[in-house]
């Protein structure tokens, strides 16, 4: 990522969010910071000297005009709240700049906003006068109008157009400031050359036909309009997106509120949030909210959320959010709350937002988007050429003002705000949306090819079961040997999976000291072995046709632990379905969405939890029979999700459409997969589906209006039926039109919840064949299956 002052915290390795395994790690990090204390450009060099100074800071940028610090700096030497606590220390407060994309940093202040709807007001109530001379005061009027608006509202967008051009990007902020620069000339020019002071018109321009009228009044409210409206349109834009980013607003301020802590030394110390640390104490005033949970050292008086006053003994917890009613107090932090985790998602969804706009803005947010934004733009300029030829020949003279001003109203009137303003705000809304209900999206594309998935493969174990499972029995096939256990324990001490983690755990209850590896153990996808004492020991599942106990559950996992080749005994492992796996599954088929089951487990167990769960499962596949079985069905037409618990053996080897992971307790950048499931109940995954085909639609009517709005305006303004001025306020109206369009994703849809009515037909089959048959045709097969 390049470095420059609108970047956002970047986490995370550079293969986030991708499937191809892992590369090498970029430890340095990008955060973008809000800094107060700044009076003066002495001020801001000397913050920059010290943010340069501190410890694994690579680079660092002020700027005072906007109070903003971008810092980039190795994770493996500070961290961001080392840079906030060493900042305060100098006297410097400094917060994360959330709130808006990356481009939309340059917030307009509101008596500059209010200056813009007067002025803009203003000549809007001009241009509706149509006098039937032209009065040299008027022209006056319309000109001081036109330069206010002009210098109150363009320097903000020739902030962002610069920034854009020096990428690359001609901006809609760039062709409206043409297009007002144009008009402004017309009106200086006509201005000039009339009310009366003909000497100064040169012969050459007369011999063009050269002769001022009542369009000097329509180039200079042209002039000032398109400038206004290009402002408004940008503002409406921010305050949709800022609305968006609320939820993340709320928690960043949270994290970074101010408060008292208690040292030895300095006495109390104001601080954020974001540096104290558990054990730490801190100060409360009356009123004051415990921003995190405290142990006093004191009794107090305490006013819960709903108003209820009540007394807190010393040493009792004072709850996160709760308010101090007492004069004073000091308690110790119990912990962070999810602090650090929370930060690191908001972090992970800042950066897909801000790789949202980048990619609309570069034209690569879609194949059919940036050709239509450049068919646009190519299709603006060749109307406007063709309306000046074409008015040239009509009003005999190439140098009329009704000829430049027909291009401009083109130029006005085309509006590529569905394609780089409209589609990227309702992936942002829709992003931020599924941020609130505890899913991190990593990849909008995989949103919403997650909304025309036609089959959904189910790992068991944390995904459908509660990933948490235990010992129910240890049972000896041979003689007991508990030098066994212990060479058992040395295998799964580093286990990562599930089952491997409660073995473990089950070994060290029961006092089995792991014995001393002679090599690092190998795993593999459905077990790990090794070298212990000279001797082979294995710990897999069961294979088919071993033998195991008779009295085994149906519903439990069987796991062996092998000396040599021979088994010697079994783990019984439980592990318990997800409550709501039943009503989830069933809410994907009344979607149109076949779900399956495949499990490394034993296939008595999976076939048991699928019967349970009443859709098809296979057990003991490893992770090739799983990729396998997903490729034979993309290969037949069809569009498959893949939901697991997102480790990366996983995510690299199945390449499924869409893999979603649920990982209610890791942090975004460590699990593969480019959705990730935060909260644990698998009803979000439902609504997350609703989520993806709302966007879908959403997507496909901002294309059409945006089509349909420049398929009707830009002929009309090239043909002279629209005015400049008219041109500029219908391409304001169409922008507010679409950013309302995209700002239904806020609501809509609502928070999906189980009804009897979704749950009363059984599931439909899975095709044990997919060849031969169309992802359209296995859709219909299901809804008529739903309909006998």
């Amino acid at each position: 990522m390049q470095f420059h002052g609108f970047t956002t915290s970047t986490p995370g390795p550079s293969h986030q969010g991708r499937n191809d395994g892992p590369s090498a790690l970029d430890w340095r990090r990008d955060s973008t910071f809000r800094i107060e204390g700044l009076v003066c450009r002495h001020c801001a060099r000397r913050a920059v000297e010290t943010l340069r100074g501190l410890p694994g800071v690579l680079a660092a940028a002020v700027r005072l005009s906007r109070e903003t610090a971008s810092v980039r700096y190795d994770e493996r030497v500070t961290h961001e709240r080392e840079i906030v606590l060493a900042m305060a220390l100098r006297g410097y407060w400094l917060s994360p700049a959330s709130g808006a994309p990356p481009a939309e940093r340059a917030w307009f202040d509101a008596p500059r906003l209010g200056v813009v709807l007067a002025l803009v007001g203003n000549l809007v109530a001009l241009s509706l006068w149509k006098p039937a001379r032209v009065a040299p005061k008027l022209v006056w009027i319309e000109l001081v109008f036109a330069l206010l608006l002009i210098l109150v509202a363009a320097p903000p967008l020739m902030t962002r157009a610069a920034a854009f051009a020096r990428k690359g990007i001609v901006s809609s902020e760039l062709v409206a400031l043409g297009a007002a620069l144009v008009a402004l000339m017309v009106g200086l020019s006509g201005f000039v050359l009339g009310n009366g002071t003909t000497v100064m018109t040169p012969n050459f321009l007369a011999r063009f036909g050269d002769r001022p009228d009542a369009t000097i009044l329509v180039a200079l409210e042209t002039a000032g309009a398109i400038v206004g409206f290009a402002f408004l349109g940008h503002y409406v834009h921010q305050a949709f997106a800022r609305r968006a980013f609320a939820d993340i607003d709320r928690a960043v301020r949270g994290r970074y509120a101010r408060v008292r802590r208690v040292t030895p030394r300095e006495g109390d110390v104001v601080v954020p949030c974001a540096v104290l640390a558990p054990g730490d104490r801190i100060r409360l005033v009356a009123g004051e909210v415990a921003p995190l949970d405290m142990r006093l050292d004191v009794p107090a008086r305490v006013a819960v959320p709903g108003g209820t006053i009540v007394d807190r003994a010393s040493g009792q917890m004072l709850a996160r959010g709760e308010r101090l009613a007492s004069p004073s107090v000091t308690g110790r932090i119990e912990h962070l709350g999810g602090m650090e985790s929370s930060a690191a998602v908001d972090a992970v969804v800042q950066n897909t937002a801000a790789r949202i706009e980048h990619d609309a803005l570069r034209g690569e947010g879609g194949r059919f988007e940036s050709v239509a934004a450049l068919a646009l733009f190519v299709a603006a300029i060749w109307f406007a050429l063709f309306s000046c030829i074409v008015h040239a020949l009509l009003l005999r003279g190439p140098i009329q003002p009704g000829v430049l001003l027909a291009g401009v109203a083109v130029l006005a009137g085309a509006s590529s705000a569905g394609f780089v303003v409209g589609l990227p705000l309702a992936r942002i809304i829709a992003v931020m949306r599924a941020r609130s209900a505890g899913v991190v999206i990593k990849d909008a594309a995989a949103l919403e090819t997650l909304a025309g998935v036609d089959f959904a493969y189910f790992d068991k174990t944390g995904t459908l079961t509660a990933g948490a499972p235990y010992v129910v029995r240890l049972s000896w096939l041979r003689s007991a040997e508990p030098s066994m256990l212990s060479d058992v324990a040395a295998l799964e001490a580093a286990a990562t999976h599930p089952v491997g983690r409660a073995i473990a755990r089950h070994l060290a209850a029961i006092c089995v000291e792991p014995a001393v590896l002679d090599e690092p153990p190998v795993v593999r996808p459905n077990g790990v072995f090794g070298m212990v004492r000279g001797v082979l020991v294995e710990v897999s599942a069961a294979e088919p046709g071993e033998s195991v106990p008779h009295d085994i559950r149906a519903d439990t996992s069987v796991v062996c632990f092998r000396r040599e080749g021979q088994t010697m005994g079994i783990f019984e492992l439980s592990d318990p379905v997800r409550l709501d796996a039943l009503q989830a599954l069933r809410a994907m088929w009344h979607r149109g969405i076949a779900c399956r089951i495949l499990s490394g487990d034993s296939a008595a167990s999976t076939i048991a939890l699928g019967h349970r769960l009443g859709v098809p499962a296979a057990g003991n596949m490893g992770v090739a029979d799983k990729a396998r079985a997903v490729r034979a069905l993309r290969e037949a037409g069809g569009r498959v999700l893949h939901v697991s618990d997102g480790r990366p053996e996983t995510a690299r080897v199945i390449a499924a459409d869409v893999i979603v992971a649920v990982a209610p307790n890791a942090l975004p950048d460590s699990v593969a997969a480019p959705i990730v499931l935060r909260d644990p109940s698998l009803h979000s995954l439902v609504w997350l589906v609703d989520l993806a085909r709302a966007l879908r639609s959403r997507t496909r009517l901002l294309l059409t209006f945006a089509l349909a709005y420049n398929a009707v305006i830009v002929p009309l303004c090239a043909t002279g039926f629209v005015s400049p001025i008219a041109a500029a306020a219908l391409s304001f109206g169409a922008l507010l039109l679409i950013c309302l369009l995209a700002s239904r994703l806020m609501t809509n849809p609502r928070r999906w919840y189980v009804h009897d009515k979704l749950v009363r037909h059984p599931p439909a089959p899975f095709p044990t064949s997919t060849h031969g048959h169309s992802s359209a045709g296995k859709r219909q097969e299901f809804a008529n299956s739903s309909r006998q």
